[in-house]
């Protein structure tokens, strides 16, 4: 009983070892596709319902459509001069793209690939939308608003004061808009229904990214300056947690399936993953210049690029594939039947030394 006892106590220690001395980082090239373009990317919006994935191309006129079963093009979209921030109505279908230097917020109908209107907004940069109540959200760091736009009528029919306003998010389940301010290191939170300031919220160094997960109603708000993620209680609206990640995080996305977290960290060339429910680091893995952030949550596709830069990166699941747990399967029953045989010989010596 007791040798037992032994062998099966070295053997935990050597898969504990084992198991929390992994650096958990991944730069296979089988996890992540390439796809260049000469002018560069620029912001991504996906539908997950069709896998079409919608990107601008800032230095160009136009967004790319790309198939996001097969990764390949499929179709362009002339848009107008400058497109960078773009959002999707996916029960509508309604795409809204941020012509940012031509001071425009063009609306494209998806299904014909047609621009339907074109509505005059100062220097518009971030979007989010949400599909339920078909309300867009515009930001201008030139104007220091939000702009709300009502997508039944394609018209402005409020804004929200935000110093220097950069990332918006949603939440869907709750209504509830949040914009980060990098001038005031903060986040507003505003009130879909009634367009009203609910709080103000003290976050890190110069936030910028955003996102809501609806299922658990946790906002992710990334800190440039801090290398941090500050994690934000939706029914409270206060902050209960931060995350230390890489050098400069920049934007951040959410798969609400998996409950898993994504950032960018610029400067550190990595993808930091987080899981969702206990808000750690798990993984990280190395992408060369990330920066803006899409996601398709059904495919667990997560879509990379930097703004003028030719080279988008698709990733794939980053969850272990079959073979590296085959592999760590395999090391570790090795390192136990290496640790019982030591644990055998230690008590086996033990007994003749008794005898004796």
């Amino acid at each position: 009983m007791k040798l037992f006892l032994l062998i099966f106590i070295c053997s935990i220690l050597v898969y504990s070892s084992t198991v929390f001395n992994d650096n958990n980082v991944h730069a296979s090239t089988d996890m992540v596709t390439t796809l260049e373009r000469d002018d560069g990317w620029g912001v991504t919006a996906v539908d997950p319902e069709t896998a079409k994935v919608y990107i601008t191309n800032f230095r160009s006129d136009t967004v790319t459509v790309i198939d996001g079963n097969t990764n390949k093009q499929v179709s362009e979209i002339k848009v107008g001069s400058s497109p960078y921030g773009i959002g999707i109505n996916t029960e509508t279908k309604m795409l809204f793209v941020a012509l940012e230097y031509a001071n425009i917020l063009s609306i494209v109908d998806t299904k014909s690939g047609d621009v339907v209107t074109e509505i005059e907004l100062a220097e518009p940069y971030d979007i989010a939308v949400n599909s339920i109540t078909n309300k867009v959200y515009v930001t201008s760091s030139k104007t220091n608003q939000v702009s709300v736009l009502d997508g039944n009528t394609n018209e402005i029919v409020a804004t929200f004061d935000v110093g220097i306003p950069c990332g918006v998010a949603v939440n869907e389940s709750t209504n509830m808009v949040y914009v980060t301010s990098e001038s005031t290191n903060s986040v507003h939170v505003f009130d879909g229904s009634t367009n009203s300031l609910v709080k103000i919220i003290d976050v890190g160094k110069s936030p910028r990214g955003v996102i809501a997960n609806p299922n658990t109603n946790k906002v992710y708000v990334t800190n440039q300056l801090s290398g941090t993620v500050s994690v934000i209680d939706g029914i409270t609206n206060s902050v209960i947690d931060t995350i230390q990640v890489d050098n400069t995080p920049r934007r951040i996305v959410v798969n609400p399936d998996t409950n898993t977290i994504y950032v960018s960290n610029q400067i550190s060339n990595s993808l930091s993953i987080i899981d969702g429910s206990t808000d750690e680091v798990i993984d990280s893995v190395s992408v060369k210049q990330p920066y803006e952030l899409g996601i398709n949550p059904k495919s667990n596709k997560v879509y990379v690029t930097f703004t003028g830069n030719p080279m988008l990166s698709i990733v794939h699941d980053v969850l272990p594939d079959s073979n590296t747990n085959f592999q760590t399967i395999l090391g570790v029953l090795a390192a136990g039947i290496m640790a019982a045989g030591i644990a055998f010989f230690l008590v086996r010596k033990k007994k003749l030394k008794t005898k004796q």
